[in-house]
């Protein structure tokens, strides 16, 4: 199970994504995988959960979960990590905010030189000649903060786009904030006549939430 890193206190990962044939493709449910039977079992009732198989591999389970939204409470800004990287097969060759290089980059702090228009930068991506992104979210459930802290991790552009357009709020809120992470679908029409349809992840709705005194993050 991937996680942030320095943060093995994660209970669990959700995502939308999958690796298949060496890229990342999009899932149409959210899929929770997590070490804790608990855990998976709880989530699973709250969301319309079922198992990927009959146990536990690996000493994880899975659940994929018929939600379309989740609501989460994020703590600050520190738990949400934002970020457009290229790598090459040995190692991470570049990662940067979207217009300057982030840290532990040989060109630190330094103009990027990305295209500022998305279509440019996407064009490049799959190309190879650019970057991808990538988001990092760390959370509780707004309906069972005891849980503990999950993860969401995502290279889609739509999400990092919707992330990026509501960060100001994130960012003025200061503190713990409710987010609402979503699935859409977009249906196309290919060149040659045949509907496609995707499924990709989105945030939105962004609240500021009160504290309590004993240090719990509360959804009004």
């Amino acid at each position: 199970m991937a996680q942030i890193r320095g943060r093995e206190d994660l209970v669990g990962q959700i995502t939308a994504e999958e690796w298949r044939a060496g890229r990342r493709t999009g899932l149409q449910s959210w899929l929770l995988t997590t070490k804790s039977r608990e855990v998976a079992e709880r989530v699973a009732e709250l969301y319309q959960g079922e198992a990927m198989c009959a146990a536990s591999v690996g000493g994880l389970y899975s659940r994929k979960l018929h939600a379309k939204g989740i609501a989460v409470i994020v703590a600050g800004v520190a738990h949400v990590r934002r970020r457009l990287v290229l790598e090459n097969e040995w190692d991470l060759a570049h990662a940067c905010d979207g217009s300057k290089s982030l840290p532990t980059m040989p060109d630190e702090g330094k103009f990027c030189g990305h295209p500022g228009d998305s279509f440019e930068r996407k064009v490049a991506a799959r190309s190879g000649a650019g970057s991808t992104p990538y988001v990092e979210l760390v959370f509780r459930l707004a309906v069972a903060p005891e849980l503990g802290e999950l993860s969401f991790q995502s290279s889609s552009w739509q999400f990092y786009e919707s992330l990026e357009s509501i960060s100001h709020e994130e960012e003025s809120a200061g503190g713990p904030a409710q987010m609402e992470l979503v699935l859409r679908e977009q249906r196309l029409a290919t060149r040659s006549g045949l509907d496609v349809s995707f499924t990709y992840p989105e945030v939105c709705s962004v609240r500021r939430l009160p504290v309590t005194k004993a240090g719990l993050h509360l959804a009004a």
